[in-house]
């Protein structure tokens, strides 16, 4: 796993932890959404193979 998916997992699990409790009052449901979201853009953030 490179750095910057790892990075953008953890950082979008602690916004989704917020988020979801605030949201959903439920911080299982967005660690969950945040992770996604962060595994989506640490994939784009990532080094470019041509």
């Amino acid at each position: 796993m490179n750095n910057q998916l790892w990075i953008a997992c953890l950082i979008g699990a602690a916004a989704g932890l917020v988020i979801g409790q605030l949201v959903f009052n439920s911080p299982f449901v967005g660690i969950l959404v945040g992770v996604g979201l962060g595994a989506l853009v640490g994939a784009s953030l990532g080094p470019k193979r041509e």
